[in-house]
């Protein structure tokens, strides 16, 4: 009997929560609206502990593509989608491989890659310009961090919504591509400027959101305290702060719509039962915790991201606990697929790989020249020293980070501001355990682990982090 190769739709978001989904919400948290993803989650293999590779877009969605971390590759932050960043030679993303056995590949809305990578045959941006929520929205009613003023609420016309274009190119194209296919729907929403449409917006009121009730309190290391500094969240009026949250669900539950649109395509076409399913997100966002707003920290509001599976006939559904994490995605793909990987890659196939003793995850560059923001520089470290380099390590119980490198050196011990958290019996990691004497042993030797992972990470020279920091924007379409 001859193997006939799955369709795969992969549904891609920016800044999206595992708790902002239905099928991941928790008691006294978020209450979001999402029938189409819980339908889909219902009917697939969800996986409740997935970590992306690097809590900021530019690193995660290439750890994602091309199955490396970015100690191997140097994509640390956002510098790395400037024109001119040196990437290692003979990097393979995992849709060229399944362009290679003969599929049709194509991807409609954001990348924001490094510009050699090229991993669509066809990649259409149109509806996932930063402008594009803002192009018919309400100054008036727009919400803005006090710190870096970023766009986190407000309301927009529901008339041509721009980045429903991504949901009718790739349901366009779907009707008339060759099979199979690989179709990416990437869409920048719920990432910030958080402008949805009316029709949603009026859905959620800002007093039935919990506000400072979310925010449990930072974790205890002085990284995450300097990141909610310089968002200033804590210096948000409470309405502002339910708004934004409020908001943010109103743009999740828009993002549902478009998910349920393009499943609601496969019915019509018929090839439903046929067709890969994924769902997952580049990295979390925080919505005020610890002052902070958007991602870059390894909380798990920022760190954790959703991961649900489909495959009707073929995988039975089910709630996973074991580590997952973005590099993950192609071998698990074209496992399924029956396709062979090919190029090495530091992820495993979810479904016939034995799970890691853990995962790691790294943010930025380290140097003197380093920035938080660095498309606007800005965001120093204390002292207006270079923002630092920080990993991260989770095995099946605990989490720990320190920061690796600061100010283009290697950071000592005093620097390295180590945070460890027991994520099973302190599932929001608030609680620093690295100073308790009875975590001694488990502190050590994940640090021991996390150091040696850092010695061998790959370095960009600080003068071209500079360089292409003072190039780099978050406000551009595509790439």
């Amino acid at each position: 009997m001859s193997f006939r190769r799955p369709n795969i739709l992969w549904l891609y978001c920016d800044e999206l929560r595992a708790d902002a989904l239905g099928c991941y919400a928790t008691a006294g948290g978020l209450s979001p609206h999402t029938p189409a993803v819980d339908a889909l989650a219902a009917g697939a293999v969800v996986f409740d502990r997935c970590y992306t590779n690097s809590p900021v877009c530019v690193p995660s969605r290439t750890s994602a593509l091309t199955g490396l971390p970015p100690d191997r590759t140097g994509v640390y932050h956002n510098e790395a989608a400037s024109p001119g960043f040196p990437l290692p030679e003979g990097l393979v993303t995992f849709p060229e491989v399944f362009a290679a056995a003969g599929y049709a590949t194509a991807s409609f809305g954001k990348e924001h890659i490094p510009s050699a990578l090229t991993p669509w045959q066809l990649d259409d941006h149109t509806g996932a310009g930063m402008r594009d929520p803002l192009a018919g929205g309400d100054e008036r009613s727009l919400v803005r961090t006090p710190g870096m003023r970023f766009v986190v609420g407000g309301r927009h016309r529901d008339e041509d919504y721009r980045p429903e274009e991504v949901t009718r190119r790739a349901i366009a194209w779907m009707r008339q591509a060759s099979t199979p296919f690989l179709l990416r729907a990437s869409f920048l929403q719920p990432h910030t400027p958080v402008v949805p449409p009316q029709r949603w917006a009026r859905v959620f009121r800002p007093d039935a959101q919990p506000g400072r009730d979310l925010d449990r309190g930072a974790g205890e290391s002085r990284f995450e305290r300097r990141f909610g500094e310089l968002n200033g969240g804590r210096e948000m009026a409470e309405r502002d702060l339910r708004r934004a949250q409020a908001d943010y669900l109103a743009l999740v539950a828009w993002v549902d719509e478009q998910i349920g649109a393009l499943l609601a395509a496969l019915d019509e076409l018929g090839i439903a039962e046929e067709t890969i399913v994924v769902l997952t997100s580049d990295h979390g966002v925080h919505l005020g915790e610890g002052g902070a707003f958007g991602k870059h920290t390894f909380a798990p509001q920022s760190h954790r991201v959703p991961l649900i599976v489909r495959r009707p006939g073929h995988l039975a559904p089910a709630r996973r606990g074991d580590l997952a994490q973005s590099l993950d995605l192609g071998p698990t793909l074209l496992g399924l697929a029956g396709i062979a990987a090919g190029a090495e890659t530091g992820g495993r196939d979810l479904f016939t790989d034995p799970a890691p003793e853990h995962v790691m995850a790294t943010i930025g560059y380290g140097g003197p020249a380093s920035r938080a923001f660095p498309n606007r520089n800005a965001g120093t470290w204390y002292g207006g020293r270079g923002w630092p380099r920080r990993t991260c390590i989770r095995n099946g119980r605990y989490r720990l980070d320190s920061t690796v490198r600061l100010d283009g050196q290697p950071a000592t011990p005093d620097e390295e501001d180590v945070f460890l958290a027991d994520s099973l019996a302190d599932p929001s990691e608030l609680r620093n355990l690295a100073a308790d004497p009875r975590c001694a042993r488990v502190r050590d030797t994940l640090l021991m682990a996390l150091r040696a992972h850092a010695r061998s990470a790959a370095e960009i020279p600080d003068e071209l982090v500079a360089r292409l920091g003072s190039e780099a924007s978050a406000h551009v379409t595509g790439r």
